[in-house]
């Protein structure tokens, strides 16, 4: 619920136009065809019931959807409910082909997980993260384009230190309180690190705090909750149907008109495939339900579109709810509007509820008997372009895990599971990590979904000094060679370590080059440092770029060297 107005009267209402982050959508009307409600016929059936559906008091979080724009890209995620990425034993990559359970699960987990980013920015981390000790706590997030707005209980208090303190500041950002908004304080960026662009702004009350991309944004979601803003849901009928159709679960994602070029892509930011993707005349609203005892998920998807077309309602027909249970899928289709639903097990497609059910829990020597800490490669690689570095974890050994997780001291999480067999030697995964004092915990899932805690591995806190550098990582140790493209855009550089080192770990950073081809030799745990004859090989682009090989030495990390690119 939005807090209590204070002083309602004396604000200015703003409905400005959006820019990136979390999820706009600027796509004109036309583009929305199917979606005005102009159209609908007065005999159709839904219209009724559309009259007397009211969004904002039947949706955890219809008070929040509205948007100066023509169309809209918003999620939902109840967190006491539904499982999160770090409460699930499921990545996307593992659901079945079946976009009834894959779509709204993929994209709500998407958006939702941006959303938890940004909130990072407002000292959330921890009140989000589950087991991560905090005195606020957050139960439901929901996104609206860019706008991210968290729902719990919040110690207010503590959260204002944690902004206007510079001991405190996440990133490096220093915040003052500059104004009182709908009943929240509204904090704005003072100081700003270079390395940080675009820090948004911040509205927190006791039970809900707001985060977006400014204070226009923000100004017109909290006076959406206060009932002081119209929702998009009350001027497009569509929309309201396709809410009231498939808009309650614990899990939503909503897409209605196309992403421009100013709105943010989430496939940019994580690598998506939901199987399926409205195209940009269509609308969507789909969602998860979980049950109480957590063994069965229900879906529920609708579409409209002026018109779907044979081949669309066939792809839709043959493809959805071909995983759930007991023939318990049913599709409908006309030619403009489609919705289906259907029944899925959640121990078959590895999901679990959010309070980490549905496994017993391992000691930590079981834990050790299915993945042995040694056989662990711990790599930290500093930002390059985003506020947080990233640590690579790395199996050099058969394991008899079928998933390691990892949840990291500052609220992020990830994890790894094969389809088929257990986590095998070369398997890798990473999890964004904040620099400063940061740790990440390994957890070690077994067959039957019990999971243990493996190990802790701190990250490298203290730079290192230039002069502490050149000693680690004399000139003469890194041979460069450089082949320029054979096939495709990038070239390749190979780093040769041609004499011993006193690295711990070694990684090459591209500046240009897409930060997946980042190459990593060593761990943070190593008895014995990197000696000659370990090879590190990254892609560059051809046209300028340069690698940053940094170094990490006990608790210190800092560039070793740099190779300044082909031209």
């Amino acid at each position: 619920m939005s807090p209590h107005s204070v002083d309602d009267d004396d604000e200015t209402q703003t409905s400005q136009n959006r820019r990136r982050f979390l999820l706009g959508i600027g796509a004109a009307t036309a583009a929305l065809a199917g979606c005005s409600g102009s159209d609908d016929s007065d005999d159709d059936p839904d219209d009724s019931t559309t009259e007397s559906f009211d969004a904002a008091s039947t949706l955890p979080y219809g008070e929040w959807l509205t948007t100066a724009a023509d169309g809209m890209l918003f999620a939902y995620a109840n967190l006491d409910a539904a499982p999160t990425s770090g409460g699930s034993d499921a990545s996307a990559e593992e659901l079945p082909d079946d976009p009834l359970i894959a779509y709204p699960f993929v994209m709500s987990q998407t958006v939702t997980g941006l959303g938890q980013i940004r909130l990072s920015f407002a000292g959330l981390t921890r009140a989000i993260s589950h087991g991560t000790p905090s005195d606020s706590s957050v139960s439901e997030i929901t996104v609206v384009n860019q706008t991210v707005v968290a729902e719990g209980t919040f110690a207010t208090d503590e959260l204002d230190e944690a902004l206007t303190d510079s001991a405190d500041a996440t990133y490096g950002i220093v915040y003052e309180r500059t104004d009182t908004t709908h009943g929240y304080d509204r904090y704005e960026p003072a100081s700003v690190p270079d390395a940080v662009t675009e820090p948004p702004v911040v509205a927190v009350a006791e039970e809900t705090v707001v985060v977006s991309t400014d204070a226009d944004r923000l100004e017109r979601v909290a006076a959406a909750g206060d009932g002081d803003q119209s929702r998009f849901y009350e001027t497009n009928e569509t929309v309201a149907r396709l809410l009231e159709q498939a808009g309650a679960g614990d899990l939503v994602v909503g897409e209605v008109g196309s992403l421009s070029d100013e709105t943010f892509d989430p496939s940019e930011t994580f690598e998506t495939d939901p199987q399926f993707e409205p195209r940009s005349e269509e609308a969507v609203v789909a969602s998860l339900s979980f049950a109480g005892d957590g063994a069965t998920i229900e879906s529920q998807f609708a579409l409209t579109a002026d018109d779907l077309g044979e081949n669309r309602r066939e792809t839709v027909t043959t493809t959805f709810g071909t995983a759930a249970v007991d023939d318990s899928a049913s599709i409908d289709t006309t030619e403009d509007r489609l919705t289906a639903s259907g029944t899925y097990d959640a121990e078959s497609l590895g999901l679990r509820s959010s309070d980490g059910s549905g496994g017993d829990e391992l000691s930590q020597a079981a834990a050790a008997e299915l993945l042995s800490p040694e056989t662990l490669a711990f790599r930290y690689e500093p930002p390059r372009d985003q506020q947080f570095g990233e640590l690579s974890v790395a199996v050099t050994d058969a394991t008899d895990a079928a998933a390691i997780r990892l949840e990291t001291d500052s609220g992020n999480s990830t994890e790894i599971r094969p389809q088929e067999g257990s986590v095998s030697a070369g398997s890798s995964v990473i999890v964004p990590v904040e620099s400063a004092g940061d740790s990440v915990t390994v957890f070690v899932v077994a067959d039957d979904g019990a999971v243990g805690e493996l190990t802790t591995q701190s990250i490298p806190a203290d730079e290192l000094s230039e002069s502490a550098a050149s000693e680690a990582v004399p000139d003469d140790a890194l041979s460069f060679s450089y082949q320029p493209p054979n096939a495709g855009n990038f070239g390749s550089l190979t780093v040769d370590v041609v004499a011993d080192t006193d690295a711990e770990t070694l990684v090459a950073q591209p500046q240009e080059a897409p930060g997946l081809f980042t190459d990593r030799a060593g761990s943070l745990t190593n008895d014995e440092p990197l000696g000659a004859g370990t090879t590190l090989e990254t892609a560059v682009d051809p046209d300028g770029d340069e690698v940053i090989v940094y170094a990490t030495v006990g608790d210190a990390i800092g560039e070793v060297a740099r190779w300044q690119g082909p031209n």
